[in-house]
Order: C-alpha cells, then sequence, then structure tokens
C-alpha cells in the first residue's frame, strides 16, 4: 500500500515538473535569441549638389540581409539640417513587413526655394523597426538604424556683360529696365533670360542668353537705324532717278531703307531739263516727291540777206545778224529784223525744247520815195533812236538829215523864183492900178462883194490860207495844209 501511494505520489511530480520544463521550453522559443535576429541595413541616395530653385528625389533602401528572420513595422524619417529653404514632402513613411532576406525602397522628394541659401546641407535618415518571436507571438523593439547624407546647395548666379553699337542703349533683363550699355549685370540666376536692348531712332533688339552659375556671359549687338520710305511720281512718267548718287530705277517707283535724315535726289529725261533736289526721310514713315518735267530749251538761228540787219525777238534787241540764240524757252515768238535801206521784216518763230530753229529771210530794199518818207518822218521825229542789247546801239540819221536840207533849199528856191515871176507879170499887166480900186488882205474863205470888173485883187494872196507860216515865218504859200519850208502842219484860222 506504502509502494502505491509512493508511486502515484512520484508520478504526480513527473508530470508537475514535466510541465514546467515545458514552459521552460517555450519561453525559451519565444526569446528574440533564440527565435533568430533579423539584420537590417540601409542605403541612402540623393544628388550631391543642387542649385536653388531645383529639386531632387532622396531614395532610402531597408533591407534584412541575415536571412534569419523578418522585420515589422519600418518606419523611415526624413530631416536636413539646415531645414531653411528646403522642403521634404512625405518626410515619414513605412511598411508593415520586411521579409527576410528583402528589401523595401522609399522615395522623398526634397524641393529648393529659390531664396535658398548656398552651402553644405546635411540629410538625417532614421529607420525605427520590430521583431517577433520564434512563434510570432511577442513582439520585440523597437529598434533604430540612423544614416547621414551630404548634399550641397550651389551658387546660382551669374553675370551678363552687355556691349551694343551705338553705345547708350536701354538694357532691359526680363522686361524689368536695368540700364544702359555698356554695363555688366552680376548676381542673375542662371539659367535663360530675355536681353531688350531699346535706343529711340534705333530698331529694337531682343535676344536670349544663358547664364552659368559663377561665369560671365557676353551679349554683344548691332543695332540698326529705323529706315523710312519714298514714292517717287514724275510727270510725264519714265524718269531716270537717282538718290544720293547711285541709280534707283526709273518712276514711278518706291524706294525702301532708306536712313532718317535728307537725300539728295536727281531726276533726267530724254528731251526734258534734269532735276536735282533733295528730300527728308523719317524714321518708319513714308515720304511722296513728285515732280512735273519740264522740257529742255531750243535754240533759233537766225541769218538774212544781207546780213547786219538787227534782230529783235519778242520786241526785245538780240543783236545782228547772223545770230544763234541759244537756251530759248519752248514757245511760239515773233522775230523782227531791221536794217538801214530795208524794209523791216517780221516773220513767227516756233521753238521746240532740245531743236534749233532756222530762220533764213532776204529783206526788200527802199524805193527812193520809201526812203525819202522814212527820212522825212524821221526827221520831223528829230530821228534818233538808242535800243539797247548787251551793249548800246545808238543810230543817228546824218545821211537822212542832209537830204531834207538840200530838197529844202531846191524847193524854197523855186518858190521864190516863181513869186517873183508872178509880180513881174501882175506889174506889166496893171500900169493903172494906182487909179483902179484894189481889195487887200482877201483870205480864203472870204465872202466878197464888188464886181470884179471895178476891183484887182493880188493874186498872191487868193487861193492861200495864210500869207505866212506861224513857225517859220516863211512867206512861201502853203501846200496844202503843210509849210512847204519847214514841213510843219498849218491850221487854218478864220479871220
Amino acid at each position: 500500500m506504502l509502494i502505491i501511494n509512493f508511486l502515484k505520489t512520484t508520478f504526480q511530480l513527473n508530470a508537475v515538473r514535466s510541465l514546467f520544463l515545458l514552459l521552460f521550453v517555450l519561453l525559451l522559443m519565444s526569446s528574440p535569441a533564440y527565435a533568430g535576429t533579423p539584420i537590417v541595413d540601409t542605403k541612402v541616395d540623393f544628388t550631391p549638389g543642387l542649385y536653388p530653385g531645383e529639386s531632387a528625389t532622396l531614395a532610402v533602401q531597408v533591407s534584412e540581409i541575415g536571412g534569419s528572420d523578418w522585420v515589422k513595422d519600418v518606419t523611415v524619417s526624413v530631416q536636413i539640417s539646415p531645414a531653411s529653404g528646403t522642403v521634404v514632402e512625405s518626410s515619414s513613411q513605412g511598411t508593415s513587413r520586411i521579409d527576410k532576406s528583402s528589401s523595401k525602397s522609399f522615395y522623398f522628394p526634397v524641393e529648393l526655394s529659390k531664396s535658398a541659401a548656398s552651402g553644405t546641407r546635411t540629410i538625417y535618415v532614421t529607420v525605427k523597426y520590430y521583431e517577433m518571436d520564434l512563434l510570432n507571438i511577442n513582439t520585440f523593439g523597437p529598434y533604430y538604424i540612423q544614416d547621414e547624407q551630404y548634399f550641397t546647395v550651389k551658387n546660382p548666379y551669374g553675370k551678363i556683360d552687355v556691349t551694343t553699337t551705338p553705345s547708350d542703349v536701354d538694357i532691359y533683363l526680363d522686361g524689368k529696365y536695368t540700364g544702359k550699355s555698356p554695363m555688366t549685370i552680376s548676381s542673375i540666376m542662371k539659367g535663360q533670360h530675355n536681353i531688350l536692348l531699346k535706343k529711340d531712332g534705333y530698331n529694337d533688339i531682343s535676344t536670349s542668353v544663358n547664364v552659368v552659375a559663377g561665369s560671365i556671359s557676353s551679349v554683344s549687338k548691332k543695332l540698326t537705324q529705323k529706315t523710312g520710305s519714298v514714292s517717287i511720281s514724275t510727270n510725264p512718267e519714265g524718269a531716270s532717278v537717282n538718290i544720293d548718287g547711285k541709280y534707283a530705277g526709273t518712276s514711278p517707283m518706291k524706294v525702301d531703307s532708306l536712313k532718317p535724315g535728307s537725300h539728295t535726289i536727281s531726276l533726267s529725261m530724254n528731251e526734258y531739263r534734269d532735276i536735282s533736289d533733295s528730300f527728308y526721310i523719317t524714321a518708319g514713315a513714308s515720304t511722296t516727291y513728285s515732280k512735273k518735267m519740264v522740257r529742255e530749251n531750243g535754240n533759233i538761228e537766225i541769218d538774212s540777206t544781207p546780213t547786219g540787219a538787227s534782230v529783235y525777238l519778242a520786241g526785245t534787241y538780240k543783236g545782228v545778224t547772223p545770230l544763234l540764240l541759244k537756251g530759248i524757252s519752248p514757245e511760239k515768238y515773233n522775230v523782227r529784223l531791221t536794217k538801214e535801206g530795208y524794209k523791216d521784216i517780221d516773220r513767227s518763230v516756233t521753238v521746240n525744247d532740245g531743236e534749233t530753229t532756222s530762220v533764213s529771210i532776204s529783206m526788200d530794199s527802199l524805193s527812193f520815195t520809201e526812203k525819202v518818207s522814212a527820212t522825212v518822218s524821221g526827221s520831223s521825229a528829230a530821228s534818233s533812236s538808242v535800243t539797247s542789247s548787251n551793249s548800246l546801239e545808238i543810230r543817228i540819221l546824218l545821211p537822212g538829215t542832209i537830204i531834207v536840207g538840200f530838197l529844202l533849199l531846191i524847193v524854197m528856191s523855186s518858190r521864190r523864183k516863181k513869186t517873183r515871176n508872178t509880180k513881174q507879170k501882175e506889174q506889166n499887166l496893171t500900169p493903172d492900178t494906182a487909179k483902179s480900186p484894189v481889195i487887200q488882205n482877201i483870205h480864203y474863205g472870204d465872202r466878197i462883194e464888188t464886181h470884179i470888173q471895178d476891183s484887182v485883187v493880188q493874186r498872191s494872196n487868193i487861193g492861200s490860207k495864210i500869207i505866212s507860216c506861224p513857225f517859220c515865218e516863211s512867206t512861201m504859200p502853203g501846200d496844202g495844209n503843210f509849210c512847204m519850208a519847214c514841213g510843219k502842219r498849218i491850221r487854218y484860222i478864220p479871220k
């Protein structure tokens, strides 16, 4: 009985002991050391340098490289120091599990503001994770792994050196006025920029320039002057046009790309006078130039038979034949030739541009009667004529005066002789005139109331308008209304 109890007690003790042993084994299996520890590794990748305004992506790879166990609840956090001017999107990311001998990548976009200061920045990467026991019942951790990465914020600025021809040109950088050329523009953010160059009277120039950080970019430009145009017309058309001494074409025409300011123009056309003139061009404007062409002058060649005749053109003395008159405006003229002893001759002459009109005239001489008439007419007017051309011509009619005097002497002598003969005959016919009544001073037109047989009229008074000339007091009877002595007209004055 005692033995049975002992065995029973022994069995109970063994059962308890086994239970404790099992619990101990399970406890050992649930410990991290016995269950196996994962080995976690990180790899951080980021660009070594950035300019302000640029962005890049930070890559963090978390791996289990031991192959003993998996990794639970992995969290990756990123920080940048100094943080000014930087922005990290989704700075904390995680995953619930990374199997043994596996990896997981995490990506963090990083942006730099344009105002970010240059210099070195530090990226801090922290990986937090947990591990499980062999039975995946208990969780152990958290565990931390830290890594660092460095990058540089580069100096983003460069310079632009601007030179122009001509100088003193306004410079606009990206639409903002900067100054006048020549100049160097500093602290320009790297990259493409627009340069606008402006100057009055010149065409604007716009150009693009790439600025490289830490270097100088050069811009050198030559501005062109603004131009104008001129439209040229002539009447008639077809005139040859030269501008500033260079052939441009024939009218009508338009000339472009002329610099502002004054320009010379010459027009030429066959049978028309050449024209030299000027016109003014305004920048960006069109000018109109119109001219009426004037025909060339002509010539008149005058000859006469005999030569030496005085030539009058439109009443103006020009010289003596043979004569060539040059540069006469085209139109119709009257040409008169005069020469002493010859009849004056008038001719109508038409002058054409660029032509020489020839006039040949044969002059007719005056008859004796025409010469005497012309001489008397000239003498009564105290004939002397003075005409002018390039020099004064004085023509005094001395021969005519001599002839008039000679004729007057002949006439006066003849009349005096006739008067003496008449008086002698009257005396012979009337010896007793003293006994007979005599009527004296009977004038032409007087009424006589007496018997002719009782009266003796002095024959010298009958038929005469007046006894003597009131101008020269000559007793020579008048011939009609003119004095035969001096040739002047005598007006009858009734008594």
